[in-house]
């Protein structure tokens, strides 16, 4: 069994994939033995776009007729034939915020161990928007700002598998967050001292994206409104 399928370039112009390979290629090439990589999105990273017909992270299972609907059906037959251990996903956000861990079950087992391996202290539990959640059952997706993409990075992120694999953990303390709505352009422009991974009293919830391109260049929200669990 494949122990980790890495899927790079869900997103065209968000490099951290594609950055954590060329690192591991020359610094860190022993962990290839255990991780397979694809790339996702190879035309919207050619041409250094979110996309090109249509969102890849918003249409597994959907059997869209367009390039990357085509594509999101090639990467589930992948995920079907070698049965990865983990799928890795990685992105990044034009928002400054912390580095988070994404995935869809805090409760699953494998999951756990790899979120107890990484140096990353908050995870994001979301739930399936026809994204790769959808056909991937053990998942964790790395998203950071834009402006921490450098090799002591990359260097973390590499370490964080290596301890996965080792079967090692971190004991720190962790939080997690799940999404509880929207934060409406109209919302962020009326409220004042909007900070992401902050509370806020009057928003009553934890804001997070705030000042995404990719929200702003969408129009319909400018965030989203996250709750603590314990």
């Amino acid at each position: 069994m494949t122990k980790i399928l890495a899927i790079i370039s869900t997103h065209g112009n968000e490099l951290l994939g594609p950055n954590v390979l060329a690192y591991m290629l020359s610094k860190r090439s022993k962990l290839l033995e255990d991780i397979e990589f694809i790339i996702a999105n190879p035309r919207a990273y050619a041409k250094n776009v979110r996309y090109t017909e249509s969102d890849l992270n918003r249409i597994y299972g959907l059997g869209l007729d367009t390039y990357e609907g085509r594509r999101a059906k090639i990467i589930e037959e992948r995920i079907r034939l070698l049965k990865p251990e983990l799928v890795l996903d990685f992105h990044t956000t034009t928002a400054e915020q912390p580095d988070i861990l994404i995935t869809a079950d805090r409760n699953n087992e494998v999951v756990q161990r790899f979120i107890n391996a990484s140096a990353i202290k908050d995870s994001l539990v979301v739930s399936p928007l026809n994204d790769i959640t959808t056909v991937a059952q053990n998942f964790v997706a790395y998203e950071v700002s834009n402006s921490r993409l450098n090799d002591d990075l990359y260097e973390q992120i590499c370490t964080d598998i290596e301890r996965y694999l080792d079967g090692k953990m971190i004991d720190q303390e962790r939080a997690f967050y799940k999404m509880i709505g929207k934060i409406l352009p109209e919302e962020e422009k009326s409220i004042d001292g909007l900070e992401n991974f902050v509370y806020n009293d009057e928003l009553q919830a934890i804001p997070s994206f705030l000042g995404s391109k990719a929200y702003k260049q969408d129009g319909t929200y400018a965030g989203f409104k996250l709750e603590r669990l314990v």
